[in-house]
């Protein structure tokens, strides 16, 4: 008997050992993590920009669930929290359910905002069908090889990117093939060369994100973010009233015509961007709701285990059990936050179609060459 108790004890401590041991790790790497990213501009940009836009949101979820079950743990394990007084553990949960129940009129509002958008008149419908028809309708006329643009918005952007190409080549083919026998058509050259490396930076940057495939909305929507095209329609036309005199026609047409690609293009993203938060917010309200589901009965299942007082169990089990339902109980809060950063931060860095853009709509690490401002 007394051999059995020692074996289960010993295997409890080695248990006990192990967990520590990687938990400690997690918390040096992280450490670690956090440090680096302080320190170094670039990747502190690079985390930014994954944590904003382009992280998977339940990933990000995942990181900060697992951060709060690390926590707890680690916390406890070093006398910092306790789980000896059941009444501070029934109340902690018993807390998470009431907060859960404001977690109600945050689903439904949210269902509202989605709902809302779906239902008009059928003239109402007709006309946004219309009105999508005919800007698809502006940019076929353009295509040289297609007559019909494709439905997938990866493709059609990159037919739209692809037009807008061709004309800053032409461009450039055409200012140089004018000469440059004075000063005049010498800065013209200069101001358009420089002009076509900042479009073609910008397009290059979107083309090398975009596979050319049926790619989920988000993964076309955050390659646009922070391209400045309202400063591409003032600089074209800042282009053509400076240099009317020294322009010849051909590339006065060319200049007009990128102007109204890049507000097509300013257009295709602040659609984009409506159809894609109508998406989000969607799936927002179904694993809010999936999750609180899951928070909710394992709130109670750990009032219901302490309600006779602390278990019969080891304390490290006890740590780790709480921890985990701790976890599970926060995953709610954690999917809300991540999928609202993302949603509030495309939103925010659109804000302005047209001809103005506010001061951080372009964000940092989409740095391109104005050299001739």
């Amino acid at each position: 008997m007394n051999e059995r108790v020692l074996a289960v004890l010993r295997r409890a401590f080695m248990l006990s050992t192990r967990i520590l041991w990687v938990v400690s790790r997690v918390a040096v790497m992280a450490l670690v993590f956090v440090v680096t990213v302080v320190v170094d501009p670039t990747r502190r940009r690079t985390f930014q920009r994954w944590f904003l836009l382009e992280g998977g949101r339940m990933r990000i979820a995942g990181w900060m669930t697992g951060v709060v079950v690390v926590s707890t743990f680690t916390l406890g394990m070093l006398g910092v929290l306790g789980v000896e007084d059941r009444g501070f553990v029934t109340s902690m949960f018993g807390g998470v359910i009431s907060g859960l129940f404001s977690f109600v009129p945050i689903v439904v509002a949210v269902n509202q905002l989605t709902v809302s958008q779906l239902f008009g008149s059928p003239e109402q419908l007709r006309d946004e069908i219309r009105s999508v028809r005919s800007f698809r309708s502006s940019i076929e006329g353009r295509l040289p090889n297609e007559t019909v643009a494709p439905t997938e918005p990866a493709a059609f952007l990159s037919d739209v990117l692809g037009l807008v190409l061709d004309r800053v080549y032409e461009l450039r083919a055409v200012v140089g093939r004018d000469g440059t026998t004075d000063q005049r058509r010498r800065d013209l050259q200069s101001d358009v060369d420089t002009y076509v490396r900042t479009v073609e930076t910008q397009s290059e940057e979107i083309e090398r994100q975009l596979d050319g495939t049926h790619q989920r909305l988000i993964a076309v929507l955050v390659p646009m973010m922070g391209d400045s095209y309202s400063r591409n329609v003032t600089d074209a036309r800042r282009l053509a009233v400076e240099f009317e005199d020294v322009l010849s026609a051909r590339a006065g047409t060319l200049l007009a015509e990128l102007r109204e690609l890049f507000v097509s293009m300013d257009v295709l993203r602040q659609y984009f961007k409506a159809l894609y938060v109508q998406q989000e917010l969607a799936n927002l309200s179904r694993l809010i709701a999936y999750s609180g589901i899951a928070s909710f009965l394992t709130s109670v299942f750990l009032i219901l285990l302490f309600a006779r007082g602390e278990p019969l169990v080891g304390h490290v089990f006890l740590e780790l059990l709480i921890s985990v339902s701790l976890g599970i109980a926060f995953s709610p809060f954690a999917i809300l936050v991540s999928y609202m950063i993302r949603i509030a931060t495309i939103v925010k860095r659109t804000t302005a179609p047209g001809a103005f853009t506010p001061a951080r709509e372009t964000p940092e690490y989409r740095e391109i060459d104005r050299s001739y401002d």
